[in-house]
C-alpha cells in the first residue's frame, strides 16, 4: 500500500571526466621547453567548474558535469563543496543527483546518517514505535542545526516522511495525519507524502481530510491523473456518503486515465510527482546561448537528455500494465451494488466539518476547482460537503 522506495531506479553509465580542450597556442618563434616527463597540467578545480556552471544557470549542464565528476579524484572538500551545490539546486538539477553523490563518500557517514539508516532498518523490521523514536531525535538535532549545517533544511522533510510512515505503521493514525502535514510542498516526494496522508486520514475515519489530501493530490503541478489507490478511496468514501454524482465523477476519470494509457502516451505520466517532472523537464530542455558548452559540450547533455527518457520509459512500460491492471480492478469495485460491512476500518459518517466550523479554525475557504493556485496550499485541502444517505432523492 506505501511504498517504501522514493528515488526511480536510473542506470547511471560513468565516463571518465575531459577537461575542455586546450586552444592551440599560437605560432612562436621558439617552441615552447618540454615539460618534465611524467608531469600534467593541473586539471581546473572541479567544484570551481562547477560553480561556474550553477551561476550560468546552466542545469542539465551541471547535472552533466556531476554524473561524470563521480569518478574522478577530489579532496574531501571538494565533494563536499559540490555535495552543497546538488542539496541547494536538486529541484533544478535532479533529486536523484543528491543519493547519487552521497553514495561517493559512503564512508564518510557522520552520526545523523547512520541513526537514519537505522529507522529504516527498524522499519523493515516492523519495530515502528523504535523506528519513530530513532527518526524523531534526529529531527530534533537537525531543527538545532538549521542556522549551523547547510542542508539540515533539506534533510527534515525526508525525516518527517519517516516518521509519518513510522507512526502510521504504529497504527496511530491520527498522529501520523499530523506529521504528514509539518512536511513542505518544495520536498520532491510531496504527492506522495499526500497519498500516504489519504490512507492515514482513512484509517482514522476522517473523511473530510481524506477527501481533501486527494484534492491537494489533483492539483495543476502534478499529473492530471491520480495514483490508482487514491481512486479507491475516492469511490469508498463516496460509496459510503452516498454521493453518487460523485462516484461518477470519479468513474468518468478513471476511464479516461485507462483510454489515454492504453495508447502509450508518457507525458501524463512523467507528472505523477515532482522527481519525475523535473527529469522530464530536463531531458525536454533546448540549447541556450547561456550554455557553458567549454566545460560540458553539447553532444554529452544530448546523450544525458536521451539516457533520462530511455531510463523513464523503462519505468513508464513497466507500471502501465500495473496501472491498467488496478483501473480494471477499482472499476469494477465501483459499479458493486453495496460493499460489506466495514465499521472496523472506518468510523460511521454522520457528519463533516461545516463552511463557519473551518472558518473558526482560521483557515481559508477557496474552491477546489479555482484557477489561481498556490504551491503552498498544497496539502492543505478539507472537504466541505455533507453525507446525502438521508436526504430523499
Amino acid at each position: 500500500m506505501i511504498q517504501k522506495g522514493l528515488a526511480i531506479g536510473m542506470l547511471v553509465t560513468l565516463t571518465a571526466f575531459q577537461s575542455p580542450s586546450a586552444q592551440a597556442a599560437s605560432p612562436k618563434a621558439k617552441a615552447p621547453a618540454q615539460k618534465p616527463a611524467g608531469k600534467s597540467a593541473p586539471r581546473p578545480k572541479l567544484s570551481l567548474q562547477a560553480k561556474k556552471l550553477i551561476f550560468a544557470k546552466d542545469f542539465l549542464g551541471f547535472r552533466v558535469f556531476v554524473r561524470k565528476a563521480y569518478g574522478q579524484k577530489m579532496s574531501h572538500s571538494e565533494w563536499f563543496e559540490i555535495k552543497n551545490l546538488i542539496s541547494q539546486n536538486s529541484d533544478r538539477v535532479g533529486y536523484d543527483l543528491i543519493s547519487f553523490w552521497n553514495a561517493r563518500n559512503s564512508s564518510g557517514k557522520n552520526e545523523i546518517d547512520l541513526q537514519l539508516e537505522k529507522a529504516d532498518t527498524l522499519m523493515l523490521a516492523g519495530k515502528y514505535e523504535e523506528a519513530f523514536a530513532e527518526a524523531q531525535t534526529v529531527a530534533k538535532k537537525l531543527k538545532g542545526m538549521l542556522r549551523s549545517r547547510p542542508d539540515a533544511r533539506i534533510i527534515l522533510p525526508y525525516v518527517f516522511h519517516t516518521m509519518g510512515r513510522a507512526l502510521y505503521g504504529a497504527k496511530r493514525f491520527d498522529e501520523s495525519m499530523e506529521v504528514y502535514q509539518w512536511i513542505n510542498t518544495a520536498y520532491p516526494h510531496i504527492r506522495q507524502v499526500l497519498f500516504e496522508k489519504m490512507w492515514a486520514a482513512f484509517k482514522a475515519g476522517r473523511v473530510d481530510i481524506a477527501l481533501g489530501a486527494i484534492a491537494s493530490q489533483r492539483s495543476g503541478y502534478f499529473s492530471t491523473y491520480l495514483p490508482t489507490e487514491s481512486y479507491l478511496i475516492q469511490s469508498y468514501l463516496f460509496k459510503r456518503l452516498c454521493r453518487e454524482d460523485d462516484l461518477n465523477q470519479v468513474n468518468a476519470e478513471m476511464r479516461a486515465y485507462e483510454e489515454k494509457l492504453s495508447k502509450g502516451t508518457i507525458k501524463d505520466w512523467v507528472g505523477k510527482d515532482i522527481t519525475t517532472a523535473l527529469l522530464w523537464s530536463l531531458s525536454q530542455q533546448k540549447p541556450k546561448p547561456t550554455d557553458l558548452n567549454a566545460i560540458v559540450p553539447p553532444a554529452d547533455r544530448l546523450n544525458e537528455q536521451k539516457e533520462i527518457v530511455e531510463a523513464l520509459s523503462r519505468v513508464y512500460e513497466k507500471q502501465k500494465p500495473v496501472i491498467l491492471s488496478d483501473l480494471k480492478t477499482i472499476l469494477a469495485y465501483a459499479h458493486l451494488a453495496k460493499v460489506s460491512d466495514t465499521s472496523a476500518v472506518l468510523k460511521p459518517v454522520e457528519s463533516l466539518k461545516s463552511r463557519d466550523d473551518l472558518l473558526k479554525m482560521d483557515l481559508e475557504v477557496w474552491p477546489a476547482d479555482s484557477s489561481e493556485e498556490w504551491l503552498d496550499e498544497i496539502g492543505k485541502h478539507v472537504l466541505i460537503g455533507e453525507s446525502l444517505c438521508n436526504k430523499e432523492k
